[in-house]
Parts: structure tokens; C-alpha cells; sequence
């Protein structure tokens, strides 16, 4: 009698699982550990530059990491023997979905920034962290993406631990819903914008959507510094190093591992899983500053990682498996002794 299975080494089916679960996901707490770091380096910033030369020098030193990046792979790609990749076809559309993330998520970074303002900052953190709901709408809107209750119960309750952080002076603002709203549409233009790049991620590389994100940016914040500043560079050592920290470290290695994510996470699981930025900036406050952590604190952060948790093990997660992972899944599959 035939059989169908087919027999693949146990320590190929261990590496093929490691590569394809847990590998990802430490990259993906990887990105949100080095973007965490950004509100302590711009705190510190702030006592030599103001936000609009930080946001300036930031967008074009990463802008020029990433062009150097995107050269050197090219050259090194000629100068192999492999073969190349072979790249999809590119159309006008692609670029102009490109420019269209690039545009939504600097004004979305501009209007949470300027939504500090007008309300508190605890409604300007939770309003801004219901990016996901969006992104859940809008996957299942255009890419008829499924999420199962599990994924669902999950990603609310990330949002509500997120939204106990600060519950002690939630929906506590001076100058009514202004800054509210604001602060949601910066959640609505980040799931835009994660949406697209999500779409995006099998036609350009990951160095290549930065390099356009922080062209825009520089280019956005430019006038601004122009018209309302009196420098445009650092004055002093300590002010270089702060903001090549915030360009290589922030914009390079976060963000280019969060667009990297795209490509075995969705973009609802990836900003759900930013939920847990406060929990890392309230630690590492609480390290450097001496600042208290109470036990509502405690009772946030469970709740975000057990919503993570949850998110992670449903359905709506991971992007679709390759063939070969798919493979050692399938029933018709077991490992040689």
C-alpha cells in the first residue's frame, strides 16, 4: 500500500517553525523596543533643538541611511553570482499608493503631535491607539481578510489595557473634542497607512518605502524650520548623536523591521502588538526618570500582553504561510525518525 506522506527530517521541521513563528516575532518586539525609545530621545533633544529640526534632521539623515542601503544591496547583488530576485511589475498606481502612505503617515505624526496641544495626554495615547479597529475594518473592506472572535477579543482588549494606562485623567481635556478628534484622525491615517504598505510590501523593498517615508518628511518639516526656527542643524556633539540615534536606530532599525513584519504579519496584528509601547516607555521612564509605576500600571500591561496573546494565537495574524512552511503543517507530513 502507497503511501502520501512524505517523510521530513524532525530538525528540519524545528528550523522551518522557528523561522517561520518565533523568528518574526522577536523582530517584531525588536522594532517595537527601538521605536519606544524614540519619546526619551526626543525629550532629550528638546533641551538643545525644537521638534521641527529634530523631525527635519531626523527624516533626512535616515532618508540618506536608506538610500545608502538600498545602493549598496544593488551593488552587492550585481557583483554576486546569484540570481536576482525577480521584482513585480511596478505602475504608476504603486508609486502614487507609495507617496499616498508616505504623506498619510507625516501628517498623522503631525497631527497626534499637535493634538497634544488640545487635549490630555492620555486621550491623545488611547484615541491614537485604535489604529487597529481601523485596519480590521479596512482589511476586511479590501482585502476580504477574515479574523476570527479570538483575534477580535484579543485586539479589544490590547486597546482597553492600553486605555487604563491612562485612565486617571482619560476624557480630561481643556479645550474640548478638538484635540480628540485630532488625535483619532492620526489613528485613522496610521492604519492607512499600514494598510497600504501591507499591500505594497511584495512590490518595493523595505528600503525603498523608507527611503520615500523620510523624503517626505524632510520635505514637510523643511518650511517649517525655515520659517519657524533659528537653526537647522544640532550646535553641539551631544545634538548629532541624539538625532543619528533617532535616524538609525528609531527610523532605520524599528521602522524597517516593522515594514519588514508586513510581509508575515497583518498590519491589524502589527499595530495591535504596538499597543505595548506605553508599557515599554512606562519601564524604561520608571528606569531613567525615577518615575512611579502604580497598580492600575500593572493591571494595563497584563491585559495588553494577555489581548496580544490572544490576537496572536487567532486567526488574522500571520499573513498566509510559503509552501514550504504550509508543508510541514499538512497532515500529510511526519517527521523521519
Amino acid at each position: 500500500m502507497t503511501t502520501n506522506k512524505q517523510e521530513v527530517p524532525e530538525s528540519e521541521i524545528k528550523q522551518l517553525k522557528l523561522q517561520a513563528e518565533v523568528i518574526p516575532f522577536i523582530l517584531l518586539l525588536i522594532a517595537l523596543f527601538a521605536l519606544s525609545i524614540t519619546g526619551i530621545l526626543v525629550k532629550f533633544s528638546l533641551s538643545e533643538m525644537s521638534i521641527n529640526v529634530t523631525l527635519f534632521n531626523r527624516s533626512w539623515i535616515a532618508a540618506v541611511v536608506f538610500a545608502l542601503w538600498s545602493g549598496f544591496y544593488q551593488v552587492r547583488t550585481q557583483l554576486s553570482n546569484e540570481p536576482a530576485i525577480p521584482q513585480q511589475r511596478k505602475e504608476v498606481r504603486d508609486y502614487a499608493l507609495l507617496l499616498g502612505a508616505s504623506l498619510a503617515y507625516m501628517l498623522g505624526r503631525l497631527l497626534w503631535t499637535w493634538s497634544l496641544t488640545q487635549t490630555s495626554v492620555a486621550n491623545a495615547n488611547v484615541l491614537g491607539g485604535l489604529s487597529p479597529v481601523f485596519t480590521t475594518l479596512g482589511a476586511w473592506l479590501l482585502f476580504k481578510q477574515l479574523f476570527d472572535r479570538k483575534f477580535l477579543i484579543g485586539m479589544l482588549l490590547a486597546i482597553l489595557g492600553a486605555s487604563v494606562l491612562g485612565f486617571d485623567d482619560f476624557l480630561v481635556s481643556h479645550n474640548g473634542l478638538i484635540g480628540d478628534f485630532a488625535a483619532l484622525g492620526c489613528a485613522v491615517l496610521y492604519a492607512t497607512t499600514y494598510l497600504i504598505l501591507e499591500y505594497l510590501q511584495s512590490r518595493f523593498s523595505v528600503e525603498t518605502v523608507l527611503m520615500w517615508r523620510c523624503l517626505v518628511g524632510a520635505l514637510l518639516t523643511f518650511p517649517l524650520v525655515q520659517i519657524y526656527e533659528d537653526q537647522f542643524f544640532p550646535t553641539s556633539l551631544s545634538g548629532w548623536i541624539i538625532v543619528f540615534s533617532l535616524a538609525i536606530v528609531c527610523e532605520a532599525l524599528g521602522h524597517g523591521l516593522t515594514v519588514y513584519s508586513l510581509k508575515n504579519f497583518s498590519s491589524t496584528f502589527v499595530l495591535v502588538v504596538f499597543l505595548l509601547d506605553p508599557v515599554i516607555a512606562a519601564i524604561l521612564a520608571w528606569i531613567l526618570f525615577s518615575e512611579s509605576l502604580s497598580l492600575l500600571n500593572f493591571v494595563g500591561f497584563a491585559v495588553i500582553i494577555g489581548g496580544i496573546y490572544l490576537a496572536k494565537t487567532g486567526k488574522g495574524a500571520d499573513k498566509n504561510r510559503s509552501p514550504e512552511v504550509a508543508q510541514i503543517t499538512e497532515q500529510d507530513v511526519s517527521p523521519a525518525n
